[in-house]
């Protein structure tokens, strides 16, 4: 079965690499640049996995994972930064954050962490 992740980035760019890294690796791959998208894509969707990035202009990625949770939500989350993860002080296990990816990161980056996750053999 095909694991089915949900990619929340408000930078396009960004957005567009990572969704096609994350295809090449053998993901489904549903995109959006904000977070009302996002939760709004939940109520018709399921995911495997959701990623999002940490700091985006309508709700941050804590916050946005904190609505995931309320919702009863309990996919693994992995939350993407340009900001060193032991500058930024999260306590990932809090918000049930599986894993922290830094910007910017390479196809085998993601398929190191997401392996592990997933328990998925990179491609």
């Amino acid at each position: 079965m095909i694991p089915i992740v949900l990619v929340v980035d408000d930078e396009r760019d960004v957005l567009n690499v990572f969704s096609e890294m994350l295809k090449l690796i053998g993901f489904k791959v549903y995109a959006v640049d904000n977070t009302a998208d996002a939760l709004n894509i939940m109520n018709d969707s399921k995911f495997d996995l959701i990623i999002t990035d940490l700091i985006m202009p309508d709700m941050n990625g804590l916050d946005f994972i904190k609505q995931l949770r309320k919702r009863g939500n309990n996919a693994p989350v992995v939350i993407t930064s340009g900001l060193n993860p032991k500058k930024v002080m999260i306590n990932l296990n809090e918000y049930g954050i599986s894993e922290y990816i830094v910007k910017p990161f390479t196809i085998n980056d993601i398929k190191q962490k997401l392996s592990k996750l997933m328990q998925i053999q990179p491609a």
